[in-house]
């Protein structure tokens, strides 16, 4: 219906992974510092964005603040490697 639409439309990933054809594969969210300080409205926003890529078939991926380079290159090696 168009609450739901306009609930999904509005949501936008950090990375995406998309595939030969350019299809959706992962998605890739950085949350950085900030992003869990007292906000019951991040979380159901997280809840909404992570239940539309699932529903569409889409991984998802969280990386923290913190998380050095060579640990995203290794998570987004794995992501590609998974896709073929």
């Amino acid at each position: 219906d168009a609450e739901a639409y306009r609930c999904i439309n509005s949501k936008r990933v950090d990375l995406l992974i998309v595939d030969e054809n350019c299809r959706p594969l992962h998605a890739i969210e950085y949350q950085g510092g900030a992003h869990f300080k007292g906000a019951h409205a991040t979380a159901a926003r997280d809840a909404i964005k992570k239940e539309a890529l699932r529903r569409a078939g889409i991984g998802y991926v969280e990386v923290v603040a913190g998380d050095t380079p060579a640990e995203l290159r290794r998570v987004v090696e794995r992501l590609v490697d998974k896709a073929n």
